[in-house]
């Protein structure tokens, strides 16, 4: 199975009053830790959407790993909403079977990790949706397969694909997951904080 990765790094950080994506970690950035494991994780391919500084963004990220495998594609609609950066990251990928939708402001998530998760959806065939739940809170990154790349396209609602998720319920598997890394993301100062505390 094909699993392309949209890698979502365009928000506004409205919340975090600078730049998440741009946040200063242990030997790299927010961004560049998140990018680095995931292309451990052996994915496919992997489509960076950009939005906010999106040059200094993509600054951010190694030139020799731009290729066939890695792609950078800016929004400039970034600021209606988290749709608009899954659409335009969709329409990048090349032929996938199944698409993984991950947040950039998510450094804790391991190698491991996103291989987990592809391991697991590709080795089913009940369900065409994937999300991890950790103690019975709902984390990321969701995974949908083709079917429903056309439905997350003509998608309305800017808040993200939770609606395609609900709308299709019935093909939703709830995974359970082992570790808080796939619930802790970054939108304020605090969260930061935690983030940090977890690198030392």
């Amino acid at each position: 199975m094909r699993i392309s990765a949209i890698l979502l790094t365009a928000g506004l950080s409205s919340r975090m009053g600078e730049n998440k994506m741009l946040l200063p970690l242990p030997d790299s950035t927010v961004v560049q830790k998140t990018l680095e494991q995931l292309l451990a994780a052996g994915v496919d391919e992997i489509v960076v959407v950009t939005g906010r500084d999106g040059d200094l963004v993509e600054s951010e990220i190694n030139p020799d790993a731009l290729g066939q495998k890695l792609k950078i594609i800016h929004n400039p609609d970034y600021h209606k909403g988290q749709t608009t950066s899954i659409q335009v990251g969709l329409r990048a990928i090349d032929d996938a079977d199944a698409v993984m939708i991950c947040l950039g402001d998510m450094p804790l998530l391991k190698a491991e990790d996103y291989c987990f998760l592809m391991h697991s959806f590709a080795n089913q065939n009940e369900y065409s949706i994937q999300v991890p739940f950790f103690k019975g809170q709902k984390g990321n990154p969701v995974i949908f397969a083709q079917k429903h790349f056309q439905e997350i396209l003509n998608h309305t609602e800017m808040n993200g694909c939770s609606a395609v998720v609900q709308r299709n319920s019935e093909s939703v598997c709830r995974i359970e997951v082992s570790s808080d890394h796939f619930i802790q993301d970054i939108d304020t100062p605090e969260d930061y904080q935690q983030i940090l505390k977890a690198f030392e």
